[in-house]
């Protein structure tokens, strides 16, 4: 068994490993020993011996440190740091990021073409090439660069918190952006190359769609697409699960069991993502579709009752007064010598006027002598009016054209009742 050989049977090199440990275990050494003759077994049979000399590639602590230190700062440390602060204005910092993810995402979803996918190989079964052809050290190049673009991604959530926003790190979020580094550390070491790189492939040319869409939004335009951009994340993961299922079902020689990793982790995502497609888009569509009728068509709301009057500014206290005094002359007449030191009242549109003494313009009662119910013989009703308008002219009320409208009057035993209507012309 060469299970250094691509690594495909892996039921073969587990049962070896463990009976490997137990001997060890039996042969009374300490568990820090055994750990490190595991790691060596593992090196010596699995990892790509490539991977050796690159920074964070020689055992996966390094990796798991950074992600306990994201996980700590996102959940923890973060908004206890930014509790009693304000949000930092990191505009332009992320415009300039996401144009660097954009740019960084182009480059190595071309890479990924030129180094295998548009080279020969395979769409349903690709091996790994452990070989150091340059092809292959392309391939395995573009793995590691990968891996890094995976830790640069942490200052998503990082600006997320010293913006303080909360409610965009989400379960998903976090989960996503803590997961990925381990994934991408473990392509690189075992498997840089083959099946594993098609999703790479696909979540490349997302990222530049996501990334220049985060881009435009910071800049201040008004995306439109943001819904479809959650539609293509979905597809891409149904493209994984469906590329996954044919690998286990044909019997490609690539290990079966990074296979079923990808299937399951394709399918945590999948369920994810289509739970928050629901939750954003679906269920907040359902109160507009509600609103039409079983025939399709929409429903017509009842119009409101209006009034057919426009509603007017404020208007000076002694313009008021002048027209109660045209209409209700005694007892207008009555309340000012019963309050002359009113001070305050409020205008048509219920807003507090400033301070008028009433007083200052008293009503001349010799004006309205004669005529106490507005009905003096050889006079109109208009005519009065009039006449009390020229001896009383209105302020200027900044260029507000009025009208008085007058309904005609119905004349009654008592006297005639007039309605006296300001609307704006």
């Amino acid at each position: 068994m060469s299970v250094a050989d691509n690594f495909t049977d892996f039921y073969s090199g587990t049962s070896f490993v463990f009976r490997m440990a137990v001997d060890e275990y039996n042969s009374e050494r300490n568990w820090t020993g055994l750990i490190d003759r595991y790691w060596l077994i593992v090196e010596e049979l699995i990892a790509d011996p490539r991977a050796k000399q690159l920074p964070f590639m020689d055992n996966p602590l390094p990796t798991l440190g950074m992600i306990i230190c994201y996980l700590l700062w996102v959940l923890l440390i973060g908004p206890m740091y930014m509790r009693d602060r304000k949000p930092m204005d990191l505009r332009r910092v992320i415009i300039f990021y996401n144009l660097f993810q954009v740019l960084l995402s182009g480059y190595m979803f071309y890479e990924h073409l030129m180094a295998g996918w548009v080279r020969g190989y395979s769409l349903t079964c690709q091996t790994v090439d452990y070989t150091d052809s340059p092809l292959s050290r392309r391939m395995f190049n573009l793995c590691y660069v990968y891996y890094l673009s995976k830790l640069s991604e942490f200052a998503d959530t990082v600006f997320f918190v010293l913006r303080k926003k909360q409610s965009q790190i989400t379960d998903l979020h976090v989960y996503h952006h803590s997961l990925t580094p381990m994934e991408a550390w473990i392509l690189t070491k075992f498997i840089a190359g083959g099946n594993a790189t098609l999703p790479n492939v696909i979540n490349n040319f997302v990222h530049v769609l996501m990334y220049f869409y985060y881009m435009l939004s910071a800049m201040g335009y008004k995306i439109w697409w943001k819904k479809y951009m959650t539609e293509v994340q979905i597809i891409q993961f149904v493209i994984c699960i469906a590329h996954c299922i044919n690998a286990l079902v044909t019997g490609c020689p690539f290990p079966r069991f990074i296979t079923t990793l990808l299937l399951i982790n394709a399918s945590i995502f999948l369920a994810l993502f289509m739970n928050f497609y629901i939750e954003n888009y679906r269920r907040k569509s359902k109160p507009a579709a509600s609103k039409l009728t079983t025939d399709g068509t929409p429903t017509i709301e009842p119009a409101k009752d209006v009034s057919g009057v426009q509603e007017l500014p404020a208007v000076e206290v002694s313009d008021v007064a002048m027209v109660a005094a045209i209409t209700k002359p005694d007892q207008n007449t009555q309340s000012l010598k019963d309050d002359p030191g009113a001070e305050q009242s409020e205008d048509i549109n219920n807003n507090s006027s400033s301070r008028v003494e009433l007083e200052k313009k008293p009503m001349d009662e010799t004006a309205l002598e004669g005529k106490p119910e507005l009905e003096c013989e050889g006079s109109t009703v208009e005519e009065v009016i009039m006449e009390t308008v020229k001896e009383y002219p209105p302020q200027d009320t900044n260029g507000l054209r009025q009208r008085i409208v007058l309904e005609t009057a119905e004349e009654s035993r008592t006297g005639s009742t007039k309605m006296v209507e300001l609307a704006s012309g």
